[in-house]
């Protein structure tokens, strides 16, 4: 209840602003490239929330995580242990475990091409156009496949002309950002048309946000820490774009991404430990306990080391009109390659104490290669999207775990690794009925996709122990294939020029496989099964008051069918299990507001509500359904946020935002056990950003300047754990941060 009162008095206070301020100038129009082709966000009968550059900018977002709370139903935090691993949850669907060898329920989409895992799915992004957040089932207009939605990040192409910025920064922490870009001249090549290139580079540098220090206690069994702090920055990319123009109908784009970030490992500490079980252990750790919400500036952690991610990706896109077609209209034939290899490595204490009681690493090294072609056209009636994809993948991981090392157990020197590919035709097609009654305002979407996925998995146990500490190595291979059709269709009705009406049915699927964390042998042969999700939705996109007030909404109902649930098993291995929940039900709504009571103010309103239920989940031949808790689902999330512009005279022009955001109290495992230490409480951020921009300098030429602060009240919030039993690892969101930056423009 507590974020709807906030929101019910946010729509008033817009809707009352605006009828009150009656203005001449409107809302701007959101451009959206999320079916293929370009549209306004309000005419694209999808629930789809965008941000362009100059929102980005003034919300300071440098990765997908920093939009983590902004979009109702939309959850993205970083991975427990980790900072550079996404957990993504939309509407409810979400892949909890970072383990590699799970496909991601939420696609993250670079400039179309598919990221394969969520493992270095948190990285900065060089040079961003905008964002696009897709809520619900996609793949009749994808390459790969999610049943959850879709994650695009659209980067800016290369202009052709001399332009570009430089930007400095610094912050609390001794944080030091430097961004640059240069937008290179076109190069005419005479009948062979011109080349266009962009180059961009980044690097942030931050300390930790909290120190590592030897333990205060006097444990007789603590070690020397390793490294001082946790949670620092020290993230390097770089990218370049080259645009070639080969004629008025070809050309070519071939882009390079690097990313480099070096840091320390998340800070976890311990949290609820029950001193009625496990005396010995409670001894040992019961000084480095806190509250759930208490989050320590230091902490004590003897074997934590690092964590490093390092990926290169390299893509090729190529865009042919290849004129009209008789029937089939206009035509453009479009083809995405890419290739991209990741290197990614932590070696992390978890147990939340100077004592060598639990730590892990893993090693690993991941390659994807895609192909995509697209047919697309249009006629006087249609637009459609044909398409072809391939996508191939392979890992290898060491996952050396040691649990009770300080007592001399030895360490399980694991390994898993998988070789996938898959392939899939895909289309759709929108229809504009020519009958009179519908007045051109009638649109059918039909679109359908067949998959063919195959799942080749190894795994190395080489010495593991059973539970009375005899040795019980095993190690495997398994490959499975897996098929689907999926359908969608839509109808979208166009009630006025400024009220669009749609209701839409879509099946999302995602493919089974074999658990690479698995504690024993039949574990890892079993594959899990596939997951279905059959999704229903109706919405409307809306605009009001001469075009200064912006409703947009949709109500949706998912039937699950063999939802993948990976269940933690600490123990000698700390492994995981996986387990399909037979049935489960996902429905919700989400309302979006933004409006413009005065020129210069804007003001932008969003709730998201969520009810999530199972309808069957058989472990060891009984349904449980009531005994299971549902992950990263909270009822109610919302944000508001106001943007005020003033022209300054001779200073320039004068931007204040200030955003607000809530997520409501929720649960990272589906075992009550477990969540009885892990729930996340209700937590609610302010973030703020003050800019003076087009500062003139001389010459033409002008400067910005910005002053910045997230999580301005300092609030204390537990986002992820991961639960022993007998004792719980918490991780946290980032305490207060703000600096000043100061960018050149030409």
């Amino acid at each position: 209840m507590f974020a709807r009162k906030p929101v019910t008095l946010i729509v008033a206070a817009c809707i009352g602003a605006g009828s009150a301020n009656l203005v001449a100038q409107g809302l701007e129009e959101v451009v959206v490239t999320a079916q293929k082709r370009e549209q306004t966000l309000q005419d694209a009968p999808i629930s789809i929330a965008a941000f362009n550059a100059d929102t980005l900018e003034q919300k300071g977002v440098s990765s997908i995580d920093d939009l983590g709370t902004s979009v109702p139903n939309v959850k993205i935090t970083r991975s427990p242990s980790n900072t550079s691993a996404a957990t993504i949850a939309i509407r409810g669907s979400a892949t909890i475990n970072p383990a590699i060898t799970w496909e991601p329920t939420v696609g993250i989409y670079l400039d179309g091409v598919f990221i394969g895992k969520n493992v270095g799915g948190i990285f900065d992004i060089a040079e961003l156009e905008r964002v696009e957040m897709l809520r619900g089932p996609q793949g009749t207009l994808y390459g790969k496949n999610t049943v959850g939605g879709a994650v695009n990040l659209i980067t800016t192409r290369p202009t052709g002309e001399l332009g570009g910025k430089l930007r400095l920064g610094a912050g609390n922490h001794d944080l030091r950002t430097v961004y640059g870009t240069i937008d290179l001249p076109a190069l005419e090549l005479g009948g062979a048309g011109e080349i266009m290139a962009k180059l961009t580079a980044s690097v942030r540098k931050r300390d930790g946000l909290y120190d590592n220090v030897n333990d205060p206690f006097g444990n007789p069994l603590a070690n020397p820490v390793m490294i001082d702090e946790f949670n620092n920055l020290d993230n390097q990319v770089g990218r370049y774009d080259i645009l070639w123009d080969m004629t008025d109908r070809f050309s070519l784009r071939y882009t390079w991404d690097y990313s480099d970030l070096d840091l320390a490992p998340s800070k976890n500490q311990l949290t609820f430990l029950d001193p009625n079980d496990f005396a010995g252990i409670n001894a040992l750790l019961a000084p480095y306990v806190t509250g759930d919400n208490e989050n320590r500036d230091s902490v004590s952690l003897d074997q934590a080391k690092f964590e490093r991610s390092k990926s290169i990706s390299q893509s090729l896109f190529a865009d042919y009109d290849a004129g009209t077609w008789g029937a089939l209209g206009d035509v453009t034939l479009r083809y995405i390659g890419n290739t991209r290899k990741l290197s990614w490595d932590d070696d992390i204490d978890i147990d939340g104490s100077p004592v060598n009681l639990f730590t892990s690493a893993r090693f690993i090294d991941y390659d994807q290669v895609s192909h995509e072609l697209q047919m697309i056209g249009t006629t006087d009636r249609t637009n459609y999207v044909l398409g072809l994809y391939y996508f191939e993948e392979e890992s290898d991981v060491f996952n050396p775990i040691s649990f009770f090392g300080a007592f001399g157990a030895p360490t399980n020197n694991n390994r898993y690794g998988f070789d996938n590919d898959s392939f899939a035709v895909f289309g759709q097609v929108d229809w504009r009925p020519a009958a009179a009654v519908f007045q051109d305002r009638l649109t059918l979407t039909l679109g359908v996709r067949w998959t063919e996925e195959t799942k080749d998995t190894y795994i190395d146990h080489p010495n593991d122990v059973d539970a009375m500490g005899n040795p019980a190595p095993f190690s495997g291979q398994a490959e499975e294939t897996f098929n689907d059709v999926s359908p969608t269709f839509v109808a979208a009705w166009d009630a006025s020029d400024n009220v669009n009406l749609y209701g839409k049915v879509a099946k999302g699927w995602k493919s089974g496989g074999f658990n690479g964390e698995a504690p024993f042998e039949a574990a890892f042969t079993t594959p899990y099964d596939a997951e279905e999700i059959l999704s229903y939705e109706l919405g409307i996109k809306s605009r009001w008051l001469d075009n200064r007030l912006q409703v947009n909404g949709a109500w949706f109902y998912n039937d699950s069918t063999d939802m993948q649930m990976s269940i933690f098993v600490a123990g000698s291995s700390a492994a995981s299990i996986v387990q399909n929940a037979g049935e489960a039900t996902i429905q919700g709504f989400e309302v979006e507001l933004v409006a413009l009571p005065m020129p210069d103010l804007e003001l932008s309103a969003s709730y998201g509500y969520l009810d999530t239920s199972y309808g069957e989940f058989i472990e060891n031949g009984v349904d449980v359904k009531d005994q299971k808790d549902f992950p990263y689902a909270p009822q109610n999330s919302a944000a508001f946020s106001a943007e005020y512009s003033i022209a300054a005279g001779s200073w320039g022009d004068l931007t204040a935002r200030l955003d607000y955001e809530f997520v409501d109290r929720h649960v990272p495992y589906i075992e009550p056990s477990q969540n009885a230490t892990s729930e996340v409480k209700p937590y609610s951020l302010f973030n703020g950003r003050v800019t003076l921009a087009n500062v003139p300098v001389g010459n033409g030429q002008s400067m910005k300047f910005a002053l910045w602060g997230k999580n301005l009240l300092d609030k204390e919030y537990r986002i992820n754990t991961i639960p022993f039993g007998i004792w719980t690892a918490s991780y946290y969101g980032d305490p207060r941060t703000y600096g000043v930056e100061a960018t050149y423009e030409f």
